[in-house]
């Protein structure tokens, strides 16, 4: 994830032990300091290159997991004539913003929600999408459960993360947030599809997908904890994002 500046943003430690709690903690405060803005920045290339071969259809109906302030989600239900969109996040204060941010000509609503245990019928969408966001659920493997559970049969999942086995750069993320205790799952492709197979998701399909604007300007680089030098960061960009497509079982 990428700041206001230019510079990564994450967090966590890997064993998940501060729970929900710490998710809307963190997150509130990312929405009060105005972080929500650079996700689009940090994020809005891979996400477009992914939207324009989704093949969205009209009038389909689309989760999108882990929405920050929205501006995936409306993405998302402008891709085709009636589609919408229901963004959803742990964070109230993200929320907030989503809403702040909404344009009533687009067919998108959010709602305050974990992973977990998402606040729809079964069967409601016909796919789902998620960018930087599924590897911070507190169970994973409940995560992914739920999301098979609201999907219609043979209806796809598309999520895309940065924090992966194969970037391996990117693992230096964790540092920054272990006293925090946000769960994140740094899984490569492989574990990927297993816990997503587990769910009941097949036809599986991964990508890798390399932000087109390069890495950035190095004379306006600023080292942190998660990006240490501008080596690490070129790595990290270079690795790129993993896409991972699948479907849910008929």
């Amino acid at each position: 994830m990428t700041d206001m500046t230019g510079s990564r943003l994450c967090g966590g430690s890997t064993d998940g032990s501060g729970g929900h709690a710490a998710l809307v903690r963190t997150f509130d405060a990312w929405a009060a300091e105005g972080r929500d803005a650079s996700m689009e920045r940090g994020h809005g290339d891979v996400v477009a290159q992914v939207v324009a071969k989704l093949g969205i259809k009209p009038g389909e109906q689309i989760l999108d997991l882990g929405c920050g302030n929205g501006w995936a989600t409306r993405l998302l239900a402008k891709a085709a004539p009636g589609a919408g969109a229901i963004g959803v996040d742990a964070s109230p204060k993200m929320v907030e913003r989503a809403e702040s941010l909404h344009s009533y000509t687009i067919r998108a609503r959010y709602e305050v929600a974990h992973f977990e245990k998402l606040p729809f019928n079964d069967k409601k969408f016909d796919r789902a999408f998620s960018m930087e966001a599924l590897y911070y659920a507190v169970d994973l493997d409940a995560a992914l459960a739920e999301l098979a559970r609201v999907l219609k049969p043979g209806a796809p999942a598309d999520v895309v993360v940065d924090f992966h086995g194969e970037n391996e750069a990117s693992r230096v993320w964790a540092d920054w947030g272990k006293s925090s205790g946000l769960a994140m799952h740094f899984l490569g492709r492989d574990e990927w599809g297993r816990r997503f197979e587990r769910a009941g998701f097949g036809s599986l399909a991964f990508e890798r997908l390399i932000d087109s604007r390069g890495p950035g300007d190095p004379q306006k680089f600023r080292a942190d904890v998660c990006e240490p030098d501008w080596e690490t960061r070129c790595k990290i960009h270079a690795a790129g994002s993993l896409w991972i497509h699948g479907v849910k079982a008929q």
